[in-house]
């Protein structure tokens, strides 16, 4: 009987701790475009936002989604851009209001005359949106687009280390 009682007392003892130390389940969000619109999802992920939002972007040129950055802003999230600095020189670009209104903003050419053509960010430091939806009136309207949502500790871990790289590389634009 004190072996039966020894072997269940272990067995719990052993459950507990695996299941302290076992891994949160990573959640994953696919969604396409035109059935699903991935600039409603992203404006909502902005508004949900309490901290920090690190974003990697080839270029902005929604005014919505502009504006939604300077609304997190304003909430108190700390807002950081890295875009390519070729788009931010178009017309349409929306990175001089983002830089008018206090966002930090830092412009990154590829190598070799090539671009800085990333696409995600980082929510909170615990989400990240990646894909191909550049943060454009095209991309919302009229392409075929993709993102991935995620909360997987690895992997955001590597995309923050991503945007710190590119944060450490260029200036910010005044």
């Amino acid at each position: 009987m004190k072996r039966v009682i020894f072997i269940v007392v272990l067995s719990l003892w052993i459950f507990q701790i695996s299941f302290r130390t076992s891994p949160a389940i990573a959640e994953m969000e696919t969604l396409f475009s035109p059935e699903v619109s991935i600039k409603e999802s992203i404006l909502k992920e902005m508004e949900s936002t309490h901290s920090t939002l690190d974003l990697a972007i080839h270029g902005i040129t929604s005014p919505d989604m502009a504006q939604a950055l300077v609304k997190a802003k304003h909430r108190g999230v700390k807002v950081r851009i890295v875009t390519d600095s070729k788009e931010a020189k178009i017309k349409t670009s929306q990175v001089n209001a983002l830089i008018h209104q206090g966002i930090l903003v830092k412009v990154l050419g590829g190598k070799e005359k090539g671009v800085m053509n990333h696409r995600f960010a980082i929510f909170d430091g615990k989400r990240v949106l990646t894909g191909s939806f550049d943060w454009s009136e095209t991309s919302a309207k009229w392409n075929y687009e993709n993102i991935l949502m995620m909360n997987e500790g690895e992997a955001v871990a590597n995309f923050q280390k991503e945007f710190e790289k590119l944060w450490r590389e260029k200036r910010v634009i005044k």
